[in-house]
């Protein structure tokens, strides 16, 4: 959005708003329009309805992850929270410099396909863009008054909850929306607790002008923005690189005093972004703690101010979730469907082909504010394993995919049945040629030994003998997907199998008239005391260690069965567990392909194509919707801590690093051609212990050895002379630094 608001007067912005807290809606639409244009309108009224929901002060709305085409980590004017370079220290790169790494940014095909960041609104472009419904768990900032001119300053995207570092009301930090970043002005932010929290949750502004309501229909995704919910969140705040850092003493590395909030990025995030981990670098132990307690929360859709919910042992609801708004990914979202193949026999349904359908998912994990929801929508994709390569049906696969994203954080019955019903997993597993005259048991093997019962330490069935399978397998026959191109579910009574069955110590009565019976073995298998455990140790194993305590396993199953099965609740018990805020667990898990991947893309803010990435993590052996057996893809170490798996790993570190080495990758800010020396110095940073320091802590949160460190040093020191970022020369040293880091195992931990 920075080239559309450079374009903007700032005041002229601000007077739309305060002209719309006064209620003239309509007038504030048309001059703003004339104004401004239509980006610039929607940016204002954005500023409107935080000001509603936050109580009557102009404000903007930090609302992404996703930054301004990835300037994580942009230069701020001194003042702004940022180091700052002196005055006349910063020189242009060369012609030769940036020619050596230039910039592999892709030219617009079309308006509807730029991979941009630039804003939500500014890329409603014809009226054609889908804005998804932002969904689950989490909160969207609120906004501090921002009124410095936008032009004259550059974007630093902030995908961090509340950081205790500077308060809002100072004016020494700064809050962005889509990159846009403005001084805080002297007025005091919205205090959580104060009466302004009695408007949050209020019914968003309504226009009722015909006028308007045209707007909104020619504007696809402006309601959507006027009309989003605002959690009760303070605004993100932009953090300052990390502190410099001297070389350690001997030994092994010990755990900072503010670990807890590095293991909750590492844990519920695919990998804190430099705004994050910089914010963590500068809190002392208890900040961190109350900064990963109110993120987890967030995350969660609950409210980062009260205590954990006590009711886990109960089904009595939680409350609802706060949603986190996502309106930057949603428009990527968008536009990336774009390319996708319109079906021959269905003009409106769009197919993806895998490598677009991999992307799709791509872009979610690597820059979605929404990041617990897409670790457990991963979790259940990989637990319902389906294969692409079975069906060859992108739009089996995408709708699956958004059907759990919907119910990831619900109850298990839900997601259960859920992937019976998928299309991908009836062609998957067979379950669309289940028929009375020859049942086919592969769901519902799999579905026992897999999705719910699943086996003991032994390998052995956990309740389940081979003749429920069979008797399973009757139940369900007669599922089928629909006749169509389109993905869903349709019963065919005359291929099912009559007669009552025995499944699990239960009888299923016949009924003949529809899927019931099916669904009837989903709820018993779902209930299973053997499912609880099975679903615990799962969990338990993916967010705190390869070998959860017995204890762990026993009381988040317990709650598992308590609750009625619902996630939401298991997962704050594994969040609130002793075990999981051990300091043991702190980066005692090794990162999959999929993690390695997705994290160096978030902690170094990558900008440029994602092609790289998904290609790497197919070399890798971890290929999203590729994997054929229904096992899934395996969690634990042993299975990627292989010569294959570590030498595509380096080969990631290299190429997102040393130009040549494969596709050239770029990171950091768009506004340095690519020069990592230049990326550097302009956010104020001069010395070893200051790039050593921010470096470190973007990879391995500052955890070195002091061999490491000399080894690191050295490799800063080998362009000869004095170390300077003024000079080309250290342009390679400092790649190789960055190589070296990326490509020490010490990176695979989390």
């Amino acid at each position: 959005m920075t080239g559309t608001m450079k374009s903007c007067n700032t005041k002229t912005a601000y007077q739309v708003v305060v002209v719309m807290e006064k209620g003239v809606m309509e007038k504030a639409l048309r001059w703003a329009v004339l104004l401004m244009g239509v980006q610039c309108l929607a940016w204002s009224i954005m500023s409107a309805t935080a000001t509603v929901v936050h109580g009557g002060t102009p404000q903007l709305v930090s609302d992404s992850a996703a930054p301004q085409k990835h300037s994580l980590l942009r230069p701020q004017r001194g003042g702004d929270g940022m180091m700052s370079a002196p005055s006349g220290a910063v020189k242009a790169p060369s012609a030769k410099e940036v020619s050596k790494k230039k910039s592999l940014k892709k030219s617009p095909q079309s308006p509807a396909k730029m991979a941009t960041s630039e804003g939500m609104m500014s890329s409603i472009s014809g009226g054609t863009a889908q804005i998804e419904s932002p969904v689950g768990t989490g909160d969207a900032s609120g906004g501090v008054p921002a009124r410095a001119d936008s032009s004259k300053n550059s974007g630093m995207a902030s995908t961090s909850s509340t950081m205790p570092s500077v308060p809002a009301s100072t004016g020494s930090m700064s809050t962005v929306r889509s990159g846009l970043v403005g001084a805080a002005a002297p007025v005091a932010a919205p205090t959580m607790g104060t009466d302004n929290s009695g408007v949050v949750g209020s019914p968003p502004p309504q226009a009722t002008s015909k006028n308007v309501q045209r707007l909104l229909r020619e504007l696809p995704g402006l309601s959507g923005v006027l009309t989003a919910p605002r959690p009760p969140v303070p605004p993100d705040t932009i953090a300052a690189p990390a502190p410099p850092l001297g070389p350690p003493p001997s030994g092994l590395p010990v755990p900072p005093a503010n670990w807890f909030g590095y293991h909750v990025l590492n844990r519920v995030t695919y990998g804190g972004t430099a705004n994050q981990l910089n914010a963590v670098s500068h809190m002392n132990a208890a900040q961190a703690d109350a900064w990963a307690n109110r993120f987890m929360k967030e995350q969660l859709g609950l409210d980062p101010n009260l205590p954990w919910p006590t009711n886990l042992h109960s089904t009595s609801p939680l409350p609802s979730a706060i949603p986190i708004i996502d309106s930057d990914t949603d428009v990527l979202l968008a536009q990336d469907k774009a390319d996708w193949r319109v079906h021959e026999d269905d003009a409106s349904l769009l197919v993806p082909d895998l490598s677009q359908l991999q992307d799709h998912d791509l872009i979610r994990k690597m820059l979605s504010r929404r990041q617990l929801l897409e670790k457990m929508v991963y979790f259940w994709d990989n637990h319902f394993n389906t294969d692409y390569r079975s069906h060859f049906s992108g739009q089996y696969e995408i709708y699956e995919n958004e059907t759990f994203r919907s119910l990831a954080l619900g109850k298990f019955v839900d997601l259960l049945t859920a992937s019976g019903k998928s299309s991908a997993m009836m062609v998957y597993l067979n379950t669309d040629v289940n028929v009375k005259e020859s049942p086919n048991e592969n769901y519902a093997r799999e579905v026992l030994e897999l999705h719910t019962l699943g086996v003991d330490d032994l390998g052995r069935p956990a309740g389940y003998t081979q003749t429920d399978i069979v008797e399973a397998a009757k139940t369900l026959t007669g599922w089928d997907t629909p006749s169509g191109p389109r993905p869903g579910f349709r019963f065919v009574s005359s291929r099912h199998s009559s007669g009552s069955k025995q499944v699990l110590g239960q009888t299923i009565s016949f009924d003949g008239v529809g899927p019931g019976e099916g669904e009837r073995l989903l709820q018993i298998a779902a209930a299973h005391p053997s499912t609880a455990r099975h679903i615990a140790k799962k969990l338990c194993e993916y967010f705190v260690s390869e070998t959860p305590s017995p204890a762990l396993i026993t009381e988040v199953a317990s709650v598992f069965v308590d609750s009625g099965g619902d996630i939401k609740k298991v997962l704050i018990a594994i969040f609130t567990s002793p075990d999981f805020r051990n300091v043991a667990s702190y980066r005692s898990l090794v990162k999959t392909p999929l993690e390695f991947v997705v994290g160096l893309h978030r902690n170094l803010g990558v900008w440029s194509s994602r092609d790289p990435f998904r290609s790497r993590l197919t070399r890798s052996g971890q290929g999203l919707y590729e994997m054929p057996p229904p096992t899934g893809y395996k969690e634990k170490s042993d299975h990627w801590l292989s010569t294959h798996v570590l030498f595509n790993e380096a080969g990631m570190a290299y190429e997102a690093t040393i130009p040549g080495f494969g596709s050239t990758i770029r990171y950091g800010s768009d506004t340095t051609g690519g020069l990592t020396r230049v990326w550097l110095r302009n956010l104020g940073l001069r010395t070893e212990e200051e790039i050593l320091g921010f470096l470190l802590n973007l990879t391995t949160d500052r955890q070195v050895t002091a061999t490491e460190y000399q080894i690191y040093l050295t490799t800063l020191r080998s362009a000869g002379g004095t170390f300077s970022l003024d000079n080309s020369n250290v342009e390679g040293p400092l790649d190789r630094t960055l190589a070296s880091i990326l490509a020490n195992p010490r990176y695979l931990y989390q």
